[in-house]
């Protein structure tokens, strides 16, 4: 193609977009529901993002600063309240506990989950609406209302004193929602697919990992966000089961960052944005997968 072929193929695109832009605004202008729709996701979208910014802020400020006068960008770029965070508290150790805490759920959950999830959904026996009766159950059940007894539990077992025993709890927390969505994921899959595997030969087991969790993607990767962002801003069990402060998760270590008299709000904003950091990276990764999940999800189960 020339050099005229190309300048006219794209002023033809520069007009198609521009055309479908006015369309769209026309349609804007002419339907106020669509516009209100877009003033209410706008204010959402500020109300979410002022929070974070004034917490990015305050972390380059100290307390003058920050009481001084409201404000989304820095005076200057002072890093000092990063360099107290990692030097004279906890919050670092917090910070690799919380992972390491949330990666052990997170993995001991699909265990757990998903090949539930597949008996359940693909397999009918006796009493199986039964247990997955007892399991819709358990979702309306606030974790804080099981704290005590889990704690019995653990006291009266000796897990208290294992390190990282508190991945059972957040697994057992978090198995109810997460076969609930899962076995709606799954029930979906067309079932000629598995009889044709069947009749080639295939195992139980080779249908359930080569068939079902490959076309389950999307539920698997909805319930690792959800379980991800739960497990790892969870405060109260994590107080409760981790009070030595070398097992203390972010959110702890957090909470007992600020001293006896005075508090460091620039220290604290810089934890904030350490614990928000995270998850945010890891919904950027996986934000396409959760919204095909969510909304597959929603069809039928």
């Amino acid at each position: 193609m020339t050099a005229n072929g190309l300048l006219q193929a794209s002023h033809a695109r520069v007009g198609a977009d521009r055309s479908r832009s006015t369309r769209a605004f026309s349609r804007v202008l002419h339907n106020p529901m669509i516009l209100v729709a877009y003033l209410v996701l706008a204010l959402n979208t500020v109300s979410c993002l002022v929070p974070i910014l004034w917490t990015l802020s305050n972390s380059f400020r100290s307390n003058t600063q920050i009481f001084a006068r409201f404000s989304l960008f820095p005076e200057q770029f002072n890093f000092g309240a990063y360099v107290s965070m990692l030097t004279q508290t906890n919050i670092l150790s917090g910070f690799f506990n919380s992972v390491i805490i949330t990666g052990l759920s997170l993995v001991l959950l699909f265990i757990c989950v998903l090949p539930a999830a597949f008996v359940l959904s693909r397999i009918r026996f006796a009493f199986s609406k039964v247990i997955y009766g007892f399991f819709l159950l358990a979702i309306f059940v606030p974790g804080i209302v099981l704290l005590q007894a889990t704690y019995s539990i653990f006291a009266g077992t000796g897990l208290l004193n294992i390190p990282y025993a508190i991945v059972l709890a957040y697994t057992a927390g978090q198995v109810p929602f997460c076969l609930f969505l899962m076995v709606a994921y799954m029930r979906e899959i067309d079932p000629t697919i598995e009889e044709a595997a069947l009749v080639d030969g295939a195992s139980g087991w080779r249908i359930f990992l080569q068939i079902i969790l490959p076309m389950s993607r999307n539920g698997i990767v909805t319930i690792m966000i959800l379980s991800f962002v739960s497990i790892w801003n969870d405060y109260i069990y994590a107080l409760v089961f981790l009070p030595e402060p070398q097992r203390q998760t972010l959110t702890v270590a957090l909470a007992s960052a600020k001293g006896e008299y005075t508090v460091s709000y620039g220290l604290l904003s810089a934890a904030a944005i350490l614990a928000i950091v995270p998850v945010f990276v890891f919904y950027l990764f996986t934000k396409n997968l959760l919204m095909n999940g969510m909304s597959s999800g929603a069809v039928k189960g």
